[in-house]
């Protein structure tokens, strides 16, 4: 499994989970105009392998208002 973030004109990020363990999701590594955008998308994937297509969530929108 890993989750992806997407805010307002950047790609998405990804964050690659770890097996029976939790994943702090509290990273600063965006550039620093990135926190005042308004729009942000988040999805939650599952990771099957290089041969197969991965499975997604439906994407979250979220606005700050």
């Amino acid at each position: 499994m890993y989750m992806q973030v997407k805010v307002e004109g950047y790609d998405w990020s990804r964050y690659n989970g770890k097996q029976k363990k939790t994943v702090p999701l509290d990273y600063y590594n965006w550039d620093g105009a990135e926190r005042y955008t308004v729009n942000a998308y988040i999805r939650v994937c599952r990771d099957k392998g290089s041969l197969h297509p991965d499975n997604c969530s439906v994407t979250k929108h979220y606005k700050r208002p």
